[in-house]
């Protein structure tokens, strides 16, 4: 896979798919693989998908220190400047969301929207202890009956390395309803993902040998103020059995281009748990948001004044012409009413109603109308205009009764 060498790191990436440039980025303790399968590969059908190792993960680099947000967003921003990439969508999970919102207000017109899963800022919400868990005692519970009797104080703050300790004990634990009907084989577990056993010597050298325990904690650069100011278009996805709820209510009332999306029986690590939820839910998000549409300027119709619309208050007769020029005569008062209308010439009944440029109904005779230039009279055509008109009035006049 390509690698991007910059300064201290070496980032480990890969792009799929064409459309609009779309970012992944993982949380603390996994690698792109947290997006695999039933994200990426669904998306990459519809987007230009990115998906990349953290610095000090996956295959990326593990450089002494730049582990906090600005170290983070300026390895995106390298990596969308590597790929000449001007704008993206940008989805993060847990820390990785972290990232995402550091990058969207630190570069706002390199984010076409930015998508927050399930994640925790010291802004939006105090840390959390285990027993204020509203969820905690039924997990407690269960995990009791599967035989895990090692569990951590309830008075303790619930961290990464405990999330990742109780996925350890059990597959189900992110799925937040420990489902003991499907078999073990069959559970989805981030153990498979590389965030179990597997990267455990991975991340204790990262927390040994760097400065990233010290700078993981540190998200003084996103405050209350400079989140209320944000306008990107935002969408907060979290799970309903998360203890990072109190963030997503904090952040819908913070930023006004909020949308909240609450994902049902899943915990915080709802992407891998319900993959095929979480990209309905992101793609139509994503699609009413596409690249390009906002900035393509609104076509400015030119001004028109409303039409005019005459109420008559009392029956009155005028003369008209039709689009031919002959002389028409309707009634504003009874323009409904067609069926006393007769031919001046001939008594016969050929009125044909229409309606006026002002809504009006208007009746002319079809013949004249058909055969304008069969009018054969050897006086000029505006005399001859002025005794149909004489006549058309006369009988408007014996049909009201004057």
């Amino acid at each position: 896979m390509p690698r991007l060498n910059s300064g201290d790191i070496s980032l480990h990436y890969q792009v799929q798919g064409e459309g609009d440039p779309l970012v992944l980025i993982h949380g603390l303790g996994a690698n792109m693989a947290f997006w695999y399968m039933g994200i990426a590969r669904v998306l990459a059908a519809r987007f230009k998908v990115i998906t990349y190792d953290l610095r000090g993960h996956g295959r990326s680099s593990m450089p002494p220190n730049g582990y906090n947000l600005p170290g983070m967003a300026g390895d995106l921003n390298r990596l969308l400047n590597h790929l000449h990439i001007d704008k993206a969508h940008v989805v993060g999970h847990s820390f990785g969301a972290r990232v995402a919102m550091h990058f969207s207000l630190r570069a706002p017109d390199r984010v076409a929207s930015l998508v927050v899963a399930d994640t925790q800022a010291s802004c939006l919400q105090s840390q959390v202890r285990l027993r204020d868990w509203p969820h905690w005692k039924t997990w407690k519970k269960q995990l009791n009956t599967m035989g895990f009797h090692a569990l951590p104080p309830e008075d303790e703050l619930i961290t990464f390395e405990m999330l990742k300790y109780f996925n350890e004990l059990s597959a189900d634990f992110s799925h937040g309803a420990l489902n003991q009907d499907k078999p073990a084989g069959h559970r989805p577990s981030l153990k498979k993902r590389d965030m179990g056993r597997k990267g455990s010597a991975r991340w204790d050298r990262l927390m040994a040998a760097t400065t990233a325990q010290r700078d993981f904690s540190d998200d003084s650069q996103i405050t209350d103020y400079r989140v209320q100011a944000m306008s990107t278009p935002t969408l907060a996805m979290f799970g309903e059995l998360s203890h990072c709820l109190a963030s997503c209510e904090t952040l819908e009332r913070y930023v006004d281009n909020c949308e909240v999306t609450i994902l049902p029986e899943v915990g915080h690590f709802h992407p891998a748990v319900k993959p095929r939820l979480f990209t309905q839910k992101l793609i139509r998000f994503l699609d009413r948001h596409a690249i390009g549409i906002e900035d393509t300027p609104v076509r400015k119709l030119p001004h028109r004044p409303p039409e005019r619309r005459v109420v008559a208050k009392g029956p009155a007769s005028y003369p008209m012409g039709d689009r031919f020029g002959n002389p028409v005569i309707f009634d504003r008062r009874t323009h409904a009413e067609t069926s006393e209308r007769r031919n001046s010439a001939n008594g016969q009944l050929v009125h044909f109603p229409f309606r006026d440029r002002y809504g009006i109904h208007v009746c002319f005779d079809r013949r004249r109308a058909a055969r304008p230039a069969e009018i054969t009279d050897n006086r000029p055509r505006q005399e001859t205009a002025r005794s149909h008109t004489g006549v058309r009035l006369r009988n408007a006049r014996r049909r009201l009764g004057r």
